[in-house]
């Protein structure tokens, strides 16, 4: 009876298990062992460890340094299949004699899906989300989701604040892959030396400054969902190639490692450029081109849907009150008709801006045209793009010197405030490139509006 209980207790254990004894032979395991390792039972019984667990110099140390080992990274390989475990390494001893060892480990897919659902890497947004009584939008929602059910590359194109990340997790969440991750990537916002690692994750020790047990890039965190890459257009050319190649084969390598391991992620990619156009000028590879457009969607921009102003913002009119219950507030209908003569440059982004700061500094019940005059007034005209005087800093003063950093910090401060947090627009307005502000933004740790 005794017995019993414990091999159901050895087998309940969610991670697998692996008892070696003194010649490190397996002599005994779990139902969890099994699984991951996906190997027969008669197979594992008996096996000489060396054969399948790549990091046997571990096991060595446990034995010769008499010492437990707690979440090891480290790699079985089974008929050429690696399998990445996080491991525990633990010596038997029985009085003073060290009669085998316990392996304990657990895969990291596992892990990540667990890390996946605690920092959130998931789509909130369905097509339910996305609002229109635009004839045309409505076929590009309904292509959407037919590409959806499909497991190919899609290339959404549009200009900054047409919803591009919406589709995105529409199409996540309408796709067989709606329980995996769905991982963001910003390409703009990775400084250039960190893309490779980012993307695709290093190996212990792969360079100075390394994590010591290594790092899963997104590819790997996106394992059984979707990595939407964002920015696309802004990825270094040198970096495309081996983003080609992750495309063609499926695998992916990690810095520091010769190991491909083999990935099952959908790709959705999202831009702001013509990237046909980027092909033309040669900075953007025309064979990743097509292995990303597989299908392409163009999103449409506001001012080509003129007649989805009002429902939107009842949308997000109705989103507000039902966050803020104590105060329901409306909008007035002249407001409203000055909200649809106006020219959203910024589509429906700068619109659900405007609206959110009205909602919550307008002092009335409802949002009056007089207000939302003031709004509109004060915000800068897209098309002549601001010019920053530098004599107009408020720290600055008369013969005073100031270190560049700082007049270069609130530079982009200045224009990020002028530009409601547009990054694009104020990237555009200090001439210099999207992936520059955002690195700039980082130095500086910078709040968005």
């Amino acid at each position: 009876m005794e017995k019993e209980l414990l091999n159901a207790v050895f087998n309940s254990i969610s991670d697998g298990i692996l008892v070696l004894n003194d010649k490190l032979h397996i002599i005994k395991f779990n139902k969890m062992a099994v699984h991951i390792l996906g190997l027969l039972d008669n197979i594992l019984m008996g096996k000489y460890i060396k054969d399948i667990f790549d990091d046997y110099i571990l096991l060595e140390e446990c034995f010769k340094k008499n010492r437990s080992y707690k979440n090891q990274d480290c790699t079985f390989t089974i008929k050429e299949n690696k399998i990445r475990c996080v491991t525990n390494v633990c010596p038997i001893i029985s009085k003073v004699e060290k009669i085998g060892i316990v392996i304990i480990f657990r895969d990291t897919r596992h892990i990540h899906k667990v890390v996946n659902n605690v920092i959130g890497y998931s789509a909130q947004y369905t097509f339910q989300d996305i609002v229109t009584k635009n004839p045309y939008m409505k076929k590009i929602i309904q292509y959407a989701r037919k590409a959806a059910n499909t497991d190919c590359n899609i290339l959404l194109e549009g200009k900054s604040g047409t919803g591009k990340e919406v589709f995105a997790q529409s199409i996540h969440n309408h796709s067989s892959r709606a329980k995996g991750p769905f991982v963001a990537v910003n390409c703009a916002a990775i400084p250039r030396e960190l893309f490779e690692s980012e993307l695709f994750g290093y190996e212990k020790g792969a360079f100075t400054g390394a994590k010591k047990g290594g790092y899963p890039g997104k590819f790997e965190l996106a394992e059984g969902g979707t990595i939407f890459l964002d920015e696309i257009g802004e990825l270094p050319f040198d970096i495309q190639s081996k983003l080609l190649r992750v495309l063609d084969n499926h695998k992916i390598v990690r810095v520091g490692s010769t190991y491909e391991k083999k990935i099952d992620v959908r790709v959705i990619s999202a831009t702001n450029k013509k990237l046909s156009e980027e092909v033309n000028k040669k900075n953007f590879r025309y064979d990743l081109f097509y292995r990303l457009n597989v299908i392409g969607i163009q999103l449409m921009e506001l001012k080509d849907r003129h007649e989805d102003i009002e429902i939107l913002v009842r949308y997000f009119m109705n989103k507000l009150n039902l966050n803020n219950k104590n105060s329901i507030k409306n909008i007035e209908m002249r407001a409203m008709k000055e909200l649809q003569k106006y020219q959203w440059c910024g589509n429906v982004r700068e619109l659900r801006n405007v609206i959110e700061k009205a909602y919550y500094l307008c002092d009335k019940d409802s949002i009056t045209r007089e207000y939302l005059l003031t709004l509109l007034k004060d915000k800068p005209k897209m098309e002549q793009y601001f010019k920053l005087d530098i004599n107009s800093i408020a720290f600055k003063q008369e013969k005073e010197i100031v270190p560049i950093k700082i007049l270069e910090e609130q530079s982009i401060e200045n224009a990020l405030k002028i530009l409601n947090g547009n990054v694009e627009e104020a990237a555009k307005a200090l001439g210099i490139s999207r992936a520059t502000i955002y690195r700039k933004i980082n130095k500086y740790g910078i709040d968005i509006l």
